[in-house]
C-alpha cells in the first residue's frame, strides 16, 4: 500500500476560511491535522454517512458507533445520554464548532442529546480517552465535536419533507453558498411526532407522549484578506416534550398533563489570522450558550425545582507556532464562566481558567508524536493539572500503522453539585487516567482496513451521594477496560461493508459490581450499496447490544436483556432536483428495554422528498 503524502505539522489550518479537507481532523489538536498523524483513537462521521442513515437526530446517528453507548428514556425526545469508553455520561465533553454545550444547569453538567437534530452538520468527530489537555473539564471519557456546514459555490436551496409512523411529520429548509470572500450556510427545521408512551407499555401505559422540535442554525464567514478570517456560528432550539411521572408504588405511569419545555441558544464568533508568512496562526474566540428548561407539572413543587436557567460563556485564545518544518507548538488560554439558577435555588456562578501547551513533532517521515500539559484553576474546586502523549507510526510498505496514547482528565463539580440544595462546596475535581494502544492494518491497497485497540481508564474522586454524611462526596472509584475492533471492506465498486465490536468491562471499585448502562458486549454491522448510475442507494444497519445493568448494583442492579435492532434506509434520485428517501426502524419489531420503566418504539416507517435548486 502506498503511504499518503506527509503533511507538515506546521502547515496552516485552512478551515473554516476554506472547505474542510478530506482525510483531516479538527478535534485532536483544535486545528486541522492529517488523520494519519493522529495517535488518539477517533471516529469520524461525515456528511455522506449522516445522509445515508436518513436519521434526523444526532443521537441516532451516533448509535452503534465504536466505544459509545446511547441510552434514551422513552420515545422521540426522551432524555438521551451517551457513555464513552465506560465513563459516566457527564464525562463526555460535547462541543458544537468548539462551543462547550454541556448544560450548566443540569444536576451534573451532562448534555442531553434528545433535542439535537442532524440538520446543517458537516461532520461529527469522536475522540476516545481523556482529552482535558486541550478541552479542560468534562473530557474524562472523551470528546464529541459537532461541526456545522461551511457553505461554498453558487447559492443552493434545499427543501425537505418527511412523514411516517407515530404521527411523525418533519420539514426543513436550508440555503448555502460561498466564494473566496465569504460563505454562508443557514438551515431551519420543524418536527412533530405523536410519539409513544414514555412510560413502558409493559406496565400498562398507553397514552402517547408528543414531541415537537424547532431549530435554526447557521454559519457565516468573511475572508477579510488572505490571512484574516472572521467566522460566526449559531444554533437555536425550541421544543416541548410530553413526559410521564414516577409513582413510588406503581413506578413510571402515564401523566396527561406533564411536559418539558426547553430553549437552547449557542453561538460563537472567532477571528483567525496568519502572520510571519504563515508561521504563526492565532485564533481568538468567544462562545456563549443559554439554557432555559421548565417542567410543567412537578409532583412536589415545594421541594423539586421546576424551572432552570443556565448560561456558559467562554473566551479563548490559541496560537500555533511553526518552530521547524517538522514541529508545531500550540499554546492557549481559555476562560470559562458558568451560571445557573432554578425556582428553588438562587443564581450561582463559578469560573475556570486554563492554560495549555502542546508540541506536535514529525520524528521521521512515518512517525508522528504529540505531547502536552495543561493547568487549570477552578473558582470552587481548586487546581487541576493534566497531560497527554500520543503517537502514530506508519510501517513503510506494509499498510500497517501503530497508534497509542496516554493521558489524564478532570471534571470540575457542576454548579448544582457545589451550590444547589444538597450540594457540597468542598467537592474536589473528578479525575481520570487512561491509555490505549492499537494497530491498523490495510489489505489490497485499502480494500480492507482493520483496526484493534486495547484501552483502560481509571477514575477516582468520583462524586457520589454519601449516606453517612448525607451529602455529596468524592468517594467513588471506577475502572473501565476493554477492546475496540473495527473494519471496513469495499466489496465492489457499488457496495461496502463495515463492522465494529466493543468489549467493555466497567467496574465500580468503591461499591462493587459493574457500572450501570454499559453493556459488556456490543456490535454493529452496516452494509451499503448503490446502483451503477448512483441514483439508488440502500443502507442496512444491524445493532446488537448485550446484557447490562440498569441501576448500580448497590441500588438493586436490575439486569436488562440483550437486544437486536435492524434498520433500513434508502433513496432514489428521480432527477437532478428531486430525491425520494425513506427508512424503516426496528424492522423485526424487537421488544426491548433501553432504560427500565421507559417505553421503546416498535417497527416504524418513514418516507419523504428532497428538492434542491
Amino acid at each position: 500500500m502506498e503511504l499518503p503524502e506527509t503533511v507538515v505539522p506546521g502547515r496552516p489550518s485552512p478551515f473554516p476560511a476554506n472547505p474542510l479537507s478530506t482525510g483531516t481532523l479538527l478535534t485532536p489538536n483544535r486545528s486541522e491535522t492529517d488523520a494519519n498523524q493522529v495517535g488518539s483513537s477517533y471516529t469520524v462521521i461525515n456528511e455522506a454517512e449522516i445522509t445515508r442513515t436518513r436519521q434526523s437526530s444526532v443521537a441516532e446517528v451516533l448509535r452503534g458507533k465504536l466505544g459509545l453507548d446511547v441510552i434514551r428514556s422513552g420515545g422521540s425526545g426522551g432524555a438521551t445520554s451517551i457513555f464513552l469508553r465506560g465513563a459516566n455520561s457527564q464525562h463526555t465533553k460535547v462541543l458544537m464548532d468548539g462551543i462547550p454545550i454541556n448544560d450548566p444547569s443540569h444536576p451534573n453538567r451532562g448534555f442531553d442529546f434528545s433535542s439535537l437534530s442532524a440538520d446543517n452538520i458537516e461532520r461529527i468527530e469522536i475522540l476516545r480517552g481523556p482529552q482535558s489537555i486541550l478541552y479542560g473539564s468534562d473530557a474524562l471519557g472523551g470528546v464529541i465535536n459537532i461541526i456545522t456546514k461551511r457553505g461554498e459555490g453558487p447559492p443552493s436551496i434545499r427543501a425537505s419533507g418527511m412523514g411516517g409512523s407515530f404521527g411523525t411529520a418533519r420539514t426543513s429548509l436550508s440555503i448555502s453558498g460561498g466564494n473566496a470572500a465569504s460563505y454562508y450556510s443557514v438551515s431551519g427545521g420543524y418536527s412533530h411526532t405523536d410519539g409513544i408512551s414514555a412510560a413502558s407499555v409493559l406496565n400498562g401505559n398507553t397514552e402517547p407522549d408528543r414531541h415537537r422540535n424547532g431549530n435554526l442554525s447557521g454559519r457565516f464567514g468573511w475572508n477579510l484578506s488572505e490571512n484574516l478570517n472572521v467566522d460566526y456560528v449559531f444554533r437555536y432550539i425550541d421544543r416541548d416534550l410530553e413526559i410521564d411521572s414516577y409513582d413510588f408504588t406503581a413506578g413510571f405511569t402515564d401523566d396527561l398533563l406533564r411536559a418539558n419545555l426547553s430553549q437552547q441558544f449557542m453561538n460563537r464568533i472567532q477571528l483567525r489570522s496568519l502572520n510571519w508568512d504563515g508561521l504563526v496562526e492565532n485564533k481568538i474566540g468567544f462562545s456563549q450558550t443559554n439554557y432555559l428548561r421548565q417542567d410543567t407539572a412537578v409532583l412536589f413543587p415545594a421541594f423539586e425545582p421546576a424551572e432552570f436557567d443556565g448560561q456558559t460563556r467562554q473566551a479563548d485564545w490559541q496560537s500555533n507556532l511553526v518552530v521547524t518544518e517538522n514541529q508545531l507548538v500550540t499554546v492557549g488560554v481559555d476562560y470559562l464562566h458558568e451560571s445557573a439558577s432554578s425556582n428553588l435555588n438562587p443564581h450561582q456562578q463559578q469560573y475556570n481558567t486554563g492554560v495549555y501547551l502542546q508540541d506536535q513533532i514529525t520524528l521521521t517521515d512515518h512517525w508522528f508524536a504529540s505531547a502536552g500539559f495543561r493547568w487549570d484553576n477552578h473558582s470552587a474546586a481548586g487546581n487541576a493539572s493534566t497531560y497527554r502523549i500520543s503517537t502514530r507510526y506508519l510501517t513503510p510498505g506494509t499498510g500497517r500503522e501503530f497508534h497509542g496514547s496516554i493521558g489524564t482528565g478532570f471534571r470540575a463539580p457542576a454548579l448544582a453539585e457545589n451550590f444547589f440544595t444538597g450540594g457540597n462546596p468542598a467537592l474536589l475535581p473528578e479525575r481520570s487516567r487512561g491509555w490505549d494502544i492499537g494497530m491498523q492494518q490495510s489489505f489490497l491497497d485499502g480494500v480492507i482496513i482493520l483496526d484493534a485497540t486495547c484501552f483502560r481508564n481509571d477514575f477516582r474522586n468520583l462524586i457520589d451521594y454519601d449516606f453517612i454524611t448525607n451529602t455529596l462526596q468524592n468517594i467513588g472509584r471506577a475502572r473501565a477496560t476493554g477492546v475496540e475492533v473495527s473494519g471496513t471492506c469495499i466489496l465492489t465498486q457499488q457496495s461496502t461493508l463495515s463492522a465494529n465490536y466493543t468489549c467493555t468491562d466497567a467496574k465500580d471499585l468503591q461499591f462493587g459490581g459493574k457500572l450501570a448502562r454499559r453493556p459488556h458486549h456490543k456490535a454493529s454491522l452496516t452494509y451499503g450499496r448503490q446502483s451503477l448510475d448512483e441514483r439508488t442507494r440502500l443502507n442496512a444497519t444491524l445493532l446488537v447490544v448485550g446484557d447490562r445493568l440498569d441501576l448500580p448494583q448497590r441500588y438493586g442492579g436490575t439486569v436488562l436483556d440483550n437486544y437486536l435492532l435492524l434498520n433500513l434506509a434508502g433513496s432514489y434520485q428521480l432527477n437532478p432536483q428531486w430525491e425520494l428517501f425513506g427508512r424503516i426502524d426496528n424492522v423485526t419489531n424487537e421488544q426491548y428495554i433501553e432504560a427500565l420503566g421507559f417505553g421503546t418504539p416498535g417497527i416504524a416507517g418513514y418516507a419523504g422528498l428532497n428538492v434542491t435548486w
